[in-house]
């Protein structure tokens, strides 16, 4: 049989290390959220589900004025058009428009663009593309990417 107090003495320890962890990634925090701790500095929040997310580090531009518009449209489980091309040193505005019933974003890692949109709305951000390429784009929401919430930007030379 095992010795109930190391048994105890285990359990406390384990504990008061889940506590530090919890402290150290800021659960309950001044503002009495989880996810502001040091562990947690260069994240953001998803802006649908609260928890952190590296994301929240992206860039979202204002619309810039009298740039060509490009719409992506975000459906359950896809992006339409799944690729879209650009000429190097263009100013676009992307426009995500979410048509699906969940919350989508829409993510570009190599470029730092991250935008969200909630079911029914849209978002649009401009952005210029310096850089001939390929460039991945997918749904971050988990589970999305995975069941095809992925597409590209191509910029030409």
């Amino acid at each position: 049989m095992k010795n109930p107090f190391r048994v105890g003495v285990a359990l406390v320890v384990i504990g008061f290390v889940g506590l530090l962890v919890l402290g150290a990634m800021g659960w309950g925090g001044p503002d009495g959220r989880w996810g502001h701790g040091p562990m947690m500095r260069g994240y953001g929040r998803h802006p649908m589900f609260g928890y952190p997310w590296p994301g929240g580090r992206g860039l979202q531009l204002p619309p810039v004025a009298g740039a060509r518009t490009i719409e992506i449209v975000a459906t359950d489980f896809s992006f339409k058009p799944a690729e879209v091309t650009v000429k190097a040193g263009e100013v676009v505005n992307l426009q995500l428009v979410n048509q699906g019933v969940a919350a989508h974003d829409l993510v570009v890692p190599s470029l730092g663009l991250w935008l969200a949109v909630p079911p029914g709305q849209s978002l649009t951000s401009g952005m210029k593309f310096d850089r001939p390429g390929e460039y991945e784009l997918f749904c971050s929401v988990p589970g999305h990417r995975e069941v095809g919430m992925i597409g590209r930007i191509i910029v030409t030379p």
